[in-house]
C-alpha cells in the first residue's frame, strides 16, 4: 500500500482559468503581450489550479502526434 495516498484527490474536469496580462514569448524571443489569457483546463485538482493561477511562468508544450478533434 502507498503511504503517500491519504484520500480522495480534490478533482475538477473542464474548468476555464483565467491567467491575466501575459507575455507571450517562443524559447527567449519575445513575440508580443496579451491582455487576459484564459484557458480550459480538462481535469486538474483544486491545488494544481491554484499554482497555475499564481504561477510568474507557464510553459506550453505541444504534444507530438496528438490530434485533437
Amino acid at each position: 500500500m502507498n503511504k503517500d495516498i491519504t484520500g480522495p484527490v480534490d478533482k475538477v474536469t473542464n474548468v476555464e482559468v483565467d491567467l491575466g496580462p501575459r507575455i507571450l514569448m517562443v524559447s527567449s524571443e519575445v513575440l508580443g503581450t496579451a491582455d487576459n489569457i484564459s484557458i480550459e483546463v480538462a481535469e486538474s485538482t483544486t491545488e494544481e489550479l491554484e499554482k497555475l493561477k499564481s504561477a510568474n511562468e507557464i510553459r506550453l508544450v505541444k504534444i507530438c502526434g496528438y490530434d485533437r478533434e
